[in-house]
């Protein structure tokens, strides 16, 4: 594997998301939107907690922004499927290219991309809302980056499962959504049938958020949040595995709707 070749796709790749930022200024501009509509009803709600004097951001904003975190795994569909609709694909694995070096060059900015996104969504909020980090900054850039991780892992082991970009988006946004759901996003999982609450707890939705919101709201340093770490890293080698699995550069796949 040559990391010379990974570079100069990782490369090619960025140009094409600042060519076309639409997709990621929608997934920032969006959690800031629900987050001003949801705000007074957040507040009250924490205080019912015992949160008194509290932002309703430090309650919205963590979910919010998973939840469109993981939705941008059609960003991630979208970068590998259009390859193969423009014919470029092809010619960088003429120009010798393996599926490693693709895989690595395709999706290493995308976990930059989505990390940056995350970030944008929670410096926004302090300005605009008030939001406060109570706990360890660094506990905070950990949690964002694992969750960006575990989003670019899904998004490359659906681009492996599938073969038209139509497929790969229906399923990427449902199974964005449904993690979001179980995580915590558009309701607390205490408020979840048990069986939802028992599914939840092995999601990284659910210790992303969680774990954001513990820095947000109650102090929480390193130590804190490293079994939110353990849990999203378990879940982005699992689908980074079977995702190498299942890969194929040779495969055919449809990159238009």
């Amino acid at each position: 594997m040559s990391p010379t070749r990974s570079i100069a796709i990782a490369r090619t790749t960025a140009r094409l998301v600042i060519k076309d930022p639409s997709v990621t200024i929608i997934m920032i501009v969006m959690p800031l939107i629900f987050v001003g509509f949801l705000k007074p009803s957040l507040e009250a709600q924490l205080q019912q907690q015992g949160y008194a004097g509290v932002s309703g951001a430090q309650a919205g904003v963590p979910g919010l922004a998973v939840m469109f975190a993981f939705l941008s795994i059609q960003t991630v569909c979208m970068i590998f499927f259009r390859e193969h609709f423009w014919g470029t694909w092809q010619r960088v694995r003429a120009a010798g290219a393996t599926g490693g070096e693709l895989v690595i060059g395709k999706a290493g900015p995308l976990v930059i991309v989505i990390l940056a996104q995350m970030a944008v969504v929670f410096a926004a909020s302090a300005w605009l809302f008030d939001y406060r980090v109570t706990g360890s900054m660094l506990a905070l850039g950990l949690l964002l980056t694992g969750i960006a991780l575990s989003v670019v892992s899904m998004g490359v082991l659906v681009v492996a499962l599938l073969k038209t970009l139509d497929q790969a988006m229906v399923v990427g946004n449902m199974s964005g959504m449904v993690m979001a759901g179980f995580g915590g996003a558009l309701a607390p999982t205490s408020t979840l049938p048990a069986w939802a609450q028992s599914i939840a707890q092995v999601t990284p939705t659910y210790w992303g958020i969680e774990g954001l919101r513990e820095v947000g709201l109650d102090g929480a340093q390193v130590a804190d949040i490293l079994p939110a770490l353990g849990v999203m890293g378990v879940f982005t080698a699992t689908c980074v595995a079977i995702a190498a699995m299942r890969f194929q550069p040779t495969d055919t796949k449809v990159g238009s709707t």
